[in-house]
């Protein structure tokens, strides 16, 4: 009785790892995912392939090895996607601070382009001012726009 309320348990489990794994690969964020939590989850599951090693597997507990087996992987591969997901959340961050930084980059050009204006008009020269302006994160810089283009 005890194996088969085991295999119930273990099939519970079994079933919600690929929802939780499908959930947390269209999140795209490993914001809500715990990596603790899903290192104890490998950790249990190892110590119960390791236990059932032990006692020795046989036809009548095969099936219980078996699923304890798939969900390691599920659980395993849930830990792939929470790589995967915090690798995007620090693109995404860099991204965020990427147009952060175009108000510094304004403001230093804006004041740039006063200086150099005062200067060359003591001079009496003209002169077209160049500036850096951040693009989207997948081309980061585009050269030799000014602002007023």
């Amino acid at each position: 009785m005890g194996e088969i309320l085991e295999t119930v348990m273990l099939i519970c489990f079994g079933c919600s790892w690929p929802i939780n794994l499908i959930k947390n690969y269209r999140c795209r964020s490993a914001k809500g995912m715990s990596l603790p939590f899903i290192l104890l989850l490998i950790i249990g599951y190892i110590a119960g392939i390791i236990a059932k090693l032990s006692i020795g597997v046989t036809l009548q507990n095969s099936y219980v090895f078996a699923i304890y087996l798939i969900n390691l992987i599920m659980v395993i591969a849930n830990l792939f996607v929470y790589f995967r997901n915090l690798a995007l959340d620090r693109k995404a961050e860099l991204c965020e601070k990427g147009h952060s930084y175009q108000i510094i980059v304004d403001s230093i050009s804006t004041q740039a382009k006063t200086d150099e204006h005062s200067f060359f008009r003591r001079k009496r020269t003209a002169v077209k001012s160049q500036t850096i302006q951040f693009a989207p994160c997948t081309d980061p810089f585009v050269w030799g726009k000014s602002l007023e283009e």
